[in-house]
């Protein structure tokens, strides 16, 4: 078979498959994948499929009319997500080019995907320059989508696949464009970054895809940029922002005076000429931007940052306060508390009675939302017809029994604060698309008509069903999944918490008016014995119970003051351990005196207890 022209990328991809032990004539085998594994992807990367969620179903509108095929890969060249023509989507079916299938260079040969990742810039394969016969009726163009925390890595991979209507340069301008503004929205929500610089060769440029970005965290060092900023200041990660730009004294002082209103033009020590504007990540009552605290002699000229929210409130902060000393929900609550205020979804899991809504306050508290409403509504527990209309309002007359001066909703009602979906999961499929693009637009237009209406609110949604199944089932759309849980927490179950002491404390002091009990040791172990199905709202329940049957002359929880069920089952337990283990002390005694041939002393002597002992033992068993 003779090669075709190739360029020196593809020519070295080509050489590396036959190192692999590749053959071109044969068809690879079929990517076999697991859905299991499939899922634990997607969730690994879900900030990712999240922010390229909207790309996609852009660039699947944008070339609606053509035979193509978008498609997502992660760092390791695993497809996440694939859309577009149903023609050729059944075509690549018979290449195992699907969700959770593996397009890496050493077992899929030379492709878009794998040779983009590989060289870290956007890359075409066309036609005959793919490695293996079976795939050179597709065209390719891949770009990759760097990390930017870490560089050099790359998070993933999106491409466009066409069978022979694709132009290569119009294909390579959509899929970067693309991917910088993944990049860039994946910079701008990292989760620790308290401000941001915004930098352009021009004053034109600023407040558009073409502005780069850096995130800095407290003490002003670069934590992630994009590529526009990493083409005006280069691989500064880990510097003072001063360094990165390479400023002189002169100009620093000038940074500070940059607002989203009033950006200032810099010069470098080269003499380069850029447009710089200073903003506080997504602060929704901030009028203009904190100043930047420099690690260098500009820092003490500067104020110093301004603290957010849950900073601010210390110690006193409603999610601190829901620290009782157990490490997982430690983990949550820190998690939750580096985003309150960043404009990012939280999806909250856990059993029933666990206390996500609970959670969700505290969240909503601890955010500079905390004065504007919050607003929960249980999806589970509105009949499906209803909900459409308890989320998004109606108009007079938008149905039969609608109210006469008609609703303006949930999602309004929340306008301000912050609104609680609770179990998210039994929403109706049909309304799952509405309510994306509610998220999407940020505004939301009443049954019966009338113009959209915009909405300022942040979203935390809750389930006790395992949604990645859903998403896998078919019952809950993915788009919505990952557009709803930009950080994704999980509320352990009671049985599985450490600090049952401290809630118990905790919920007593809630519901006693005055000086709450103490609660006895076997008590507390008759506590810590229970199953807990029902989690902390049946521990509430049990101990407002049991306060109301405390003798005041003895302020103190006993066994007797808990559910009789709670200590029958106890009993019975200790019955049936204690029988258990006269079982097993009899059958021990038998098998000793049989070892022994029947000597008493020789058995007494191996049990280390005396004949008469064992005598009395033996008379038992008769």
């Amino acid at each position: 078979m003779n090669a075709p022209a190739l360029s020196d990328a593809i020519r070295r991809s080509w050489e590396r498959c036959s190192q692999h032990g590749l053959d071109a004539c044969a068809a690879p085998g079929a990517a076999a994948v697991n859905r299991s594994a499939l899922a634990q992807r997607l969730e690994a990367n879900a900030r990712l499929v999240s922010y390229a969620q909207p790309l996609i179903e852009h660039l699947h509108q944008s070339l609606a009319r053509t035979s193509s095929l978008i498609v997502l890969a992660d760092g390791d060249a695993v497809v996440l997500r694939i859309v577009g023509d149903a023609g050729l989507m059944d075509r690549v079916m018979d290449i195992s080019l699907t969700a959770g299938a593996s397009w890496d260079e050493a077992t899929r040969g030379t492709n878009a995907l794998s040779l983009a990742l590989r060289e870290g810039q956007a890359m075409a394969v066309v036609n005959d320059e793919h490695f293996h016969l079976p795939h050179r009726f597709l065209r390719g163009i891949a770009c990759p989508i760097p990390d930017p925390t870490r560089p050099g890595r790359m998070l993933g991979v999106l491409g466009i696949l066409s069978d022979n209507e694709l132009s290569i340069p119009h294909g390579r301008a959509l899929v970067q464009n693309a991917a910088d503004l993944i990049e860039t929205r994946l910079v701008e929500t990292h989760p620790e970054a308290l401000n941001q610089i915004r930098v352009a060769p021009s004053q034109e440029a600023l407040a558009t895809p073409l502005e780069g970005i850096l995130v800095l965290d407290d003490s002003g060092r670069v934590l992630a940029l994009n590529r526009r900023a990493r083409q005006l200041t280069g691989d500064s990660q880990g510097c003072p922002v001063d360094e990165a730009l390479d400023l002189p004294a002169q100009e620093k002082q000038q940074l500070l005076k940059a607002t989203p209103f009033r950006p200032v033009c810099l010069n470098n020590r080269q003499g380069q000429q850029f447009w710089v504007r200073l903003v506080q990540d997504n602060s929704p009552t901030e009028a203009t931007a904190v100043e930047v605290e420099f690690a260098s002699t500009a820092a003490q000229a500067a104020p110093a940052s301004a603290p957010s929210a849950s900073h601010a409130m210390g110690t006193d902060c409603p999610l601190q306060a829901l620290d009782t000393g157990d490490a997982r929900m430690k983990t949550a609550i820190q998690r939750a508390l580096r985003v309150v205020d960043r404009n990012i979804p939280l999806m909250i899991q856990g059993e029933t009675g666990t206390g996500k809504e609970v959670f969700a306050q505290a969240c909503h508290l601890s955010s500079q939302r905390r004065l504007g409403p919050f607003v929960a509504i249980n999806c589970a527990a509105i009949p499906g017809p209803l909900i459409e209309a308890e989320l998004f309002g109606y108009t007079e007359g938008a149905f039969t029994g609608a109210r006469q001066e008609g609703s303006a909703g949930k999602l309004r009602d929340a306008h301000g604060g912050t609104l609680f979906l609770d179990e998210i999961g039994d929403m109706p499929l049909h309304l799952q698309s509405v309510l994306l693009r509610v998220l999407e637009t940020r505004s939301v237009t009443p049954l019966g008509g009338g113009e959209e209406i915009s909405l300022d609110i942040a979203i935390i949604c809750a389930s006790h069903q395992p949604l990645q199944e859903k998403v896998n089932s078919g019952d809950f759309r993915a788009d919505l999944y990952f557009r709803l849980s930009g950080m994704a927490l999980c509320i352990p179950p009671l049985r599985e918490r450490s600090d049952l002491p401290a809630l118990v404390k905790r919920i007593l002091a809630q519901e006693c008016d005055e000086q709450p009990p103490r609660i006895s040791s076997e008590a507390l172990d008759l506590l810590r014995q229970q199953s807990w199905p029902g989690n902390i709202r049946q521990l509430r329940n049990v101990l407002r119970l049991a306060a109301a049957l405390i003798d005041e002359q003895d302020p103190c929880l006993r066994p007797q003051h808990l559910p009789s069920e709670m200590t029958e089952a106890a009993a019975q337990t200790q019955s049936v351990n204690n029988s258990s283990l006269r079982s097993s002390e009899i059958r021990l005694v038998k098998e000793a005196v049989a070892r022994c041939g029947g000597n008493i002393s020789a058995a007494a002597r191996e049990l280390g207890i005396t004949r008469t002992t064992l005598y009395r033992k033996l008379q038992q068993t008769d």
